[in-house]
């Protein structure tokens, strides 16, 4: 009688590490497509399903956004949905951005996007209210692949260039060369003057993230809660139609007012409510949410708070970048920018 079960058990084993071998099937069918679909999910309806998924994915990138999408049983090698899509991402090489979607659990996303924005979206989508697997996953690609992407002012500039023709080229040139230095110059206004607010509220809805998921006990603090994430939005939307340096005091004032609303919503709920807004945060980036462990970081190797995520990168041998922010100066680390703190 022993020695089928011991069989059994051997065959198991190498059936097990067949398996390991074979690699992720998302990953494999990712390299080739631009949706994956597991027969595991959606059984007879698979092939349905991945074709609507690679039209979504198709839709997404003609509008420059690509994307890669993924449907699983859950998320394989890795602890949770957003390690995972981390993982394909990387072993992907993709530069757009990874939804990773399973029944009954969050989504995972990873993309260049903070993970933030990207989760404010979701839930302004109400992405976590669908309950199946492919509508989830088409929702949540189209809600967190951001705006579309507009040209450059180089591509207009070469645009009108073209229009004007040849015989008209130095003179055209000489007014382009002109209007794109003075846009150059504005540009790199708004983006000092826009980088520190942005990290703040990256900061902001990190912290948000982290209150939003504790137990219902603290079900007090969901008005603040609430209120301190409208605000983000609205702070958020104000740097996203920002046209110049001026216009972005309107949202450091909003970003300063929901980090008020935010400590409010965490004394509400009996948590630490830290006065820097950076405290317990990943200091690589503080959009990568709580810092749960520590890890060293480029550029100085020193080990800092860190997340999960940078903690398995540092062992890896592959440390992430701290995120920096521009200033006249050059780059500086976000946590060591100047201004005011919120």
């Amino acid at each position: 009688m022993r020695r089928p079960a011991a069989l059994v058990a051997a065959l198991l084993a190498v059936l097990a590490v067949s398996g390991t071998a074979m690699g992720d099937p998302a990953t494999e069918t990712l390299r080739q497509g631009s949706a994956y679909v597991s027969p595991k999910v959606a059984g007879a309806g698979t092939p349905d399903a991945q074709a609507r998924l690679q039209a979504v994915a198709d839709d997404l990138a003609r509008g420059g956004r690509p994307v890669r999408i993924a449907v699983v049983p859950g998320p394989t090698g890795a602890a949770s949905m957003r390690a995972y899509a981390d993982t394909l991402r990387r072993a992907l090489g993709f530069e757009g951005l990874v939804v990773a979607v399973a029944p009954n659990r969050a989504v995972g996303l990873a993309g260049s996007r903070s993970q933030a924005a990207m989760t404010r979206d979701l839930r302004a989508a109400r992405v976590g209210a669908l309950t199946d697997p492919i509508r989830r996953a088409d929702a949540a690609a189209r809600a967190a692949a951001g705006p579309l992407a507009t040209p450059s002012t180089s591509e207009m500039v070469r645009a009108v260039l073209g229009l004007f023709g040849i015989a008209l080229v130095g003179g055209v040139w000489a007014a382009a060369f002109g209007i794109r230095r003075n846009h150059r110059a504005q540009r790199q206004a708004l983006v000092d003057g826009s980088a520190v607010a942005r990290v703040r509220l990256d900061a902001i809805g990190a912290r948000l993230d982290a209150l939003a998921v504790l137990p219902d006990h603290h079900a007090r603090a969901d008005d603040r809660l609430d209120a301190a994430t409208r605000v983000a939005r609205r702070a958020q939307a104000e740097l996203d139609r920002a046209g110049a340096a001026d216009d972005v005091a309107g949202a450091c004032a909003l970003v300063t007012e929901a980090f008020a609303l935010l400590r409010d919503a965490e004394r509400a709920a009996g948590v630490p409510s830290p006065e820097d807004i950076f405290e317990g945060l990943c200091r690589c980036d503080p959009a990568h949410g709580p810092a749960a462990t520590e890890a060293a970081m480029h550029p100085d190797g020193v080990v800092r708070p860190s997340c999960p995520a940078c903690r398995v990168r540092a062992l890896e041998g592959n440390p992430a970048v701290r995120r920096m922010v521009p200033t006249p100066d050059g780059p500086v680390p976000f946590d060591g920018a100047g201004g005011p703190t919120p």
